[in-house]
């Protein structure tokens, strides 16, 4: 169980830029673990079997951001899909100072993650792509937290079938203090400071917790608006509700530059 702690708040108290459908699926599969499914093994290290933290083509590297973005990965998260924020910076890094490489390729295949490390990872991106021509690719989904980070590179262009978009952020906190009471249970709270404890199990929020939660993910909405459109200033707002949209839509929308069917095509116009 404490392996998992980390995780379980991370899900249920920090704001996140992430499809609900996958928010709702990495909630599913802890509380598949937690019922006694034993999905995850603990006793086994992830093991990385990469030489590179990249593929280099021709003059171009292939930096991959799949999975659910997270500021740092542990072991398990990784083994639950998880992507780091942390560890691609480094990629990034590394890339970036290489001579080899004079394109960079993000290939994001993510429906976003945590707010937590991700506007550093766009000012990141943004500094890279003043000396390296930097340009994301998806063939699938780019939504929310990665987009956020596909929107400070160069170029965006994706599959005929893919999507992109879900600019928004939400928080999910689950009130049990229904179910708490039909079972008899009563939750005794002794704190200190007005919003400590905010959000625990078996209590309510209040009109000011909510208030307060609110507003923190109202700023992290307006940074990550800000983000998009200094990069993209023709994007209107009622394209950032966090709606996602298909190729065609989202070239016409000002989200993307091009349809590219195989990632290949683009790698050979690049290194052209």
């Amino acid at each position: 169980m404490r392996r998992l702690d980390r995780i379980i708040e991370l899900l249920f108290t920090k704001p996140w830029a992430i499809l609900p459908a996958k928010h709702r699926a990495i909630q599913e599969l802890l509380e598949a673990h937690l019922n006694g499914a034993n999905l995850f093994d603990f006793t086994e290290p992830v093991q990385d079997d990469e030489d590179s933290p990249y593929d280099l083509v021709g003059s171009t590297a292939i930096l991959p951001i799949e999975g659910t973005i997270l500021n740092k990965c542990s072991g398990l998260e990784a083994m639950c899909g998880a992507f780091s924020c942390e560890a691609f910076r480094a990629n990034l890094r590394q890339a970036s100072a290489d001579s080899q490489v004079k394109n960079i390729i993000l290939n994001i295949s993510s429906g976003g993650g945590i707010i937590t490390g991700v506007p550093e990872t766009a000012d990141l991106i943004s500094s890279v792509a003043q000396s390296k021509n930097i340009y994301a690719y998806t063939n699938d989904v780019v939504a929310s937290a990665a987009y956020w980070l596909a929107s400070q590179t160069k170029g965006i262009f994706l599959s005929k079938s893919a999507e992109i978009g879900s600019i928004g952020v939400y928080m999910a906190l689950l009130d049990v203090s229904a179910m708490y009471a039909q079972e008899g249970v009563k939750l005794e709270l002794i704190k200190a400071g007005k919003y400590k404890a905010m959000g625990i199990a078996g209590s309510s929020l209040s009109d000011e917790d909510r208030a307060l939660l609110q507003d923190s993910v109202n700023k992290s909405y307006a940074q990550f608006v800000s983000y998009v459109q200094s990069k993209r200033p023709s994007i209107s707002s009622d394209t950032m509700q966090g709606q996602m949209f298909d190729a065609d839509v989202a070239i016409t929308n000002g989200l993307a530059d091009g349809i590219v069917n195989e990632l290949d095509s683009l790698i050979s116009y690049l290194n052209s």
